[in-house]
This record gives C-alpha cells, sequence and structure tokens, in this order.
C-alpha cells in the first residue's frame, strides 16, 4: 500500500475508532491504539513495516508537538506552586516502580544487568496518551495539573536512570585495565551530560528563538507555520547531534511558555489544529505493537506488568499522604501513571544496540508489556480524572495543559 494511501486509511479509521470507542465510555485514543493494532503486521498486516518505516516523520513530529505542550507545566508561577510536590511525587513513583520492577527480577533469577535494565524502563510514563486522555476530558483541577507535572519530571528522571544504569553495568563490566576503567567512566558520563544538558540547551535554543519571533506573528496561520518550523528544527537537530527529541521539545515548550508574551496564543493555535497528527500519531503506535509477544513474555513480564503497577500505585499515594495532598490525589493518582510507549520502546532500542547479551529478554518484556500498558493506560487514566470529579471542569476558553495566568 502506498503511503498517500496509508495515511488516509489511518486518519478516517481514526475518526471511525474515536467515535466507536465513546459508546463504551473509553477514551478516543484507546480507539486510535486498537485500530493501528488491527491494521498493523500483528493482525490484518495492511499498514507493512515498509510503510510504518516511511511515515515514522509524523509520529517524530507529533511527539514533539505533544512534549512541546507538556513543557508549559514547567511556567514558573505554576511550578512554583506545585513544584516541589510534582518532584517529591516523581521520586516516590518512580523510585518503588523500579525497586519493585528489580526485585522481582532479580528473585526470578536473572543477571543483575537486566533487572536494573528493566527498573530503570519501567520509571517512565507516557506522556502523548496522559496529555490526549486529559485534552479529551477536558480536564482541569489539582489532579490534571499535579499529573502533567509529572510525566514532564518523569522522563527526564526516567533517562537519568537509564543512563546511570548503563554506565555502571559498562564500569563493571571486566574489560582489561584503568585506562580502559577511565575511558568508560568518562564516555558514559559525557553521554549522560551531553544527553540531559545539551538537549535543554537546544530546547531553550529554539525556544528563545521561537518566543521572539512570535512576537512579530499575528495571523493564525503564520503562528501555525512558525511553530511547525520550530519543533522540526528541534527534533531534526535533536537527532543529528544524537540528542533527546523529548527532553528539547520539553524545555522549548518550558522557555515559550516563561519568556513569550503571547504564549497562550500559540498553544492555543497548536490545540486547534494538531489533532490529525496525533491520530496518526496513536495509530502508528498501535500498528508498532505486536500482540503475538504477550503470551512469550512469561513470568518476567508478568512481573515487570504488576512491578511497576504497584510501584507507581504505592508511591503516589504514600508520597501524596505525606504530602497532604486532597484524598482524590492519593487515592486516583497512580491510576494516571500506567501509560508507557515511546521512551520505553526508545531505550528498549537504546539497550538493543548497546547490551546485546541483554538486549534478547529486556526486548521481549518491554514490548509485550508496553502492549498491555498501551491498551488500560488510557482507560485508567481517564477513570482516575472521572473519579476524581475533574471532567470537564476547564473553561472553553483554557487550555487544559496550560497554566492559568490570572
Amino acid at each position: 500500500m502506498d503511503q498517500l494511501t496509508s495515511l488516509g486509511l489511518i486518519l478516517l479509521l481514526a475518526l471511525l475508532a474515536g467515535h466507536l470507542v465513546r459508546f463504551i465510555r473509553v477514551p478516543e485514543v484507546t480507539g486510535y491504539i486498537l485500530a493501528g493494532v488491527a491494521l498493523g503486521p500483528s493482525l490484518l498486516g495492511w499498514l507493512s513495516q515498509e510503510n510504518l518505516l516511511a511515515m515514522s516523520v509524523f509520529s517524530e513530529v507529533a511527539l514533539g508537538l505533544i512534549l512541546f505542550s507538556v513543557g508549559s507545566v514547567f511556567e514558573f508561577s505554576l511550578f512554583r506552586r506545585i513544584g516541589r510536590q510534582v518532584l517529591l511525587l516523581t521520586l516516590a513513583e518512580s523510585t518503588l516502580a523500579a525497586a519493585v520492577v528489580t526485585t522481582g527480577i532479580l528473585y526470578f533469577g536473572q543477571p543483575w544487568q537486566v533487572a536494573l535494565l528493566l527498573g530503570a524502563i519501567a520509571i517512565a510514563t507516557a506522556p502523548a496518551s496522559t496529555l490526549m486522555v486529559i485534552r479529551e476530558s477536558d480536564s482541569a483541577g489539582p489532579l490534571t495539573d499535579t499529573l502533567l507535572g509529572i510525566v514532564a519530571v518523569n522522563n527526564l528522571l526516567c533517562i537519568t536512570a537509564y543512563s546511570l544504569v548503563a554506565a555502571a553495568i559498562e564500569l563493571l563490566t571486566p574489560a582489561g585495565g584503568a585506562a580502559s576503567f577511565l575511558e568508560t567512566f568518562y564516555r558514559s558520563g559525557f553521554l549522560l551530560l551531553w544527553q540531559l544538558v545539551g538537549s535543554v540547551a537546544l530546547g531553550f535554543l529554539v525556544g528563545l528563538l521561537l518566543a521572539g519571533w512570535s512576537s512579530q506573528v499575528t495571523e493564525g496561520g503564520e503562528v501555525l507555520i512558525l511553530l511547525a518550523g520550530a519543533i522540526l528544527l528541534c527534533v531534526g537537530l535533536s537527532h543529528l547531534l544524537d540528542l533527546s527529541p523529548l527532553v528539547a521539545s520539553l524545555a522549548v515548550g518550558a522557555t515559550m511558555v516563561n519568556l513569550a508574551e503571547r504564549s497562550r496564543h500559540v498553544f492555543g493555535a497548536l490545540s486547534a489544529t494538531d489533532p490529525p497528527f496525533y491520530a496518526i500519531f496513536f495509530v502508528i503506535a498501535g500498528a508498532e505493537l505486536d500482540a503475538r509477544l504477550i503470551p512469550a513474555m512469561g513470568a518476567l513480564g508478568v512481573v515487570y506488568v504488576l512491578g511497576r503497577a504497584i510501584g507507581k500505585f504505592a508511591g503516589a499515594k504514600l508520597a501524596a499522604r505525606r504530602l497532604g495532598l486532597s484524598t482524590e490525589v492519593q487515592n486516583y493518582l497512580g491510576f494516571a501513571l500506567l501509560a508507557q510507549a515511546g521512551l520505553a520502546v526508545g531505550l528498549t532500542l537504546a539497550v538493543n544496540s548497546r547490551f546485546t547479551g541483554f538486549a534478547p529478554v529486556v526486548s521481549t518484556v518491554v514490548l509485550a508489556s508496553v502492549t498491555i500498558y498501551e491498551m488500560i493506560g488510557p482507560v485508567s487514566t481517564r477513570f482516575a480524572l472521572t473519579r476524581a470529579g475533574e471532567v470537564g471542569l476547564a473553561k472553553a476558553a483554557h487550555d487544559p495543559m496550560l497554566p492559568d495566568r490570572r
């Protein structure tokens, strides 16, 4: 099937699936993902691996736009109000999820390297599906604000944890001689700093460009051209410089929301025009899921799925209670942290190229688990927002992803 036909099929079936799942009160994003699974190689095969590879640029752009929107939660006034609790909650849920998964994998006799790699990857919570559910639900309130902040910080923490684990594995693997040890230490430390500091610096520079230029642009179409150009530039340079497009896109959004007086206009223009990109992104994400891996994941996969869920539930609840947050946040935050997708898959690919000896186990467990979490994550997030009483509270004139400047 050629690419234009594939794109048309993706958009139309995404729309159909989104309408169908409404009857069973399931988020539209789940319908998009299920449509992708049906179209992908694991079921009907209408979208081949060649199609998916050719259309990967759309996924890159959509993910950049999503992380750009999530970056708006770093607005100074908002983060000053909820930043401390977001950091503590993220540390608690991430640390406990990693610890439970690592312990469970070790109990089943796997090498410590595999256990630590899976523990680090277990930290990741998908920003894309979480943001889509929030937008679709038109939600606003303490749980929504806290959730967006956690999703933003969580991905930074996950990248850091994986980099530290990867460095430890390389350092503790006998390679011979002090020079080799020092070389490995330098390389690992440089990679960590480059991935984080370099990505933030790139996002800041692109954000400065976007913020400065946005003050000269007033027409809606020109705003979209400027925004699309900035995100494409950011994602493209991230790949060229071997940086993290997720972190860089977050930094663009954070810079924009703090430095541009007309940032609300730019974010509003984005939210009004990006649904086709999001639909393509989630259908492609669903098509890339391989449902056939689920039966093959075995006991380790069950340990990963259950251990990660238990860690995030317990960590979020304990930290929220310690911080004295509302009962709704204490009871339902854990449900909203289950989704896992892009970053986990990306780190799995990094394991495949960096640690070939451990890659088969890590890949099977993570990819099968992502398939499960992408199915239940959006539903679980919608359940949390509904039970917390925040669905439909965002005013029509106020995008739920953006902090209120009043």
